[in-house]
């Protein structure tokens, strides 16, 4: 079973700057690139505001394409987190790239994604928890996908042959890791906000959201 070296396990937040015409692109014509990208920021400050509040270990936002945009040097005032800037590569690498940092200094690290600010602070524990057990976790999406891992043990053959925001992604993985062998535990399932659609139901589970409908609404 791993050891975990100390109390401080990280967690990777992925994130993108919050540029227009460069994120939740999938928004559109629904929302402008505009309003798409202040979109992106108020998910990405929710989802930083309950991991700096709720995860154990230490938090590391880590980003693309570089730490300069004014929305991460906002964030860095209001919140205790380190910053990393994303290696150049396939999310997997990237990925792969942090995790392996983190098990080497901790002996056990999470990268979380910026698409499900409606989680709570129950995901976190358990996977603290689990990983301090020496377990492995993965957040499932309903979209086929995950928007959290956490490892105490890694290998590139985890994600061999993954394609990247299809609907097998957690299949193919799940493969991979039986293969290695790496146990994979669930925690809760969550649905990713990436379309209208999900913006919507989103709305639904939390009000404040409701400003990017009137947005819409008024043109």
């Amino acid at each position: 079973m791993t050891v975990v070296i100390d109390n401080a396990i990280p967690l990777y937040l992925f994130a993108k700057a919050p540029i227009a015409g460069e994120v939740k692109t999938r928004m559109f014509p629904q929302l402008t690139p505009e309003s798409s990208a202040a979109l992106a920021h108020k998910m990405l400050e929710q989802s930083l505001d309950k991991i700096c509040e709720s995860w154990p270990g230490k938090v590391i936002l880590t980003v693309a394409p570089d730490r300069d945009h004014p929305a991460f040097k906002t964030l860095s005032s209001k919140y205790d987190f380190t910053f990393t800037v994303q290696v150049l590569g396939s999310l997997g690498h990237r990925m792969l790239t942090v995790l392996k940092q983190g098990i080497e200094e901790s002996g056990a690290a999470v990268v979380m994604g910026c698409d499900v600010p409606h989680f709570d602070a129950e995901v976190l524990l358990s996977t603290y928890q689990l990983l301090k057990t020496g377990r492995n976790v993965v957040g499932p999406a309903e979209d086929g996908g995950f928007y959290l891992l956490g490892l105490n043990q890694v290998d590139e053959a985890l994600f061999y042959g993954v394609q990247w925001g299809g609907e097998r992604v957690l299949l193919d993985v799940k493969k991979n890791a039986e293969k290695i062998p790496i146990s994979l535990v669930d925690v809760k399932t969550l649905r990713d906000i990436d379309n209208w659609s999900d913006l919507q139901w989103l709305i639904q589970q939390d009000t404040q959201y409701q400003v990017f409908t009137s947005v819409f609404d008024d043109k």
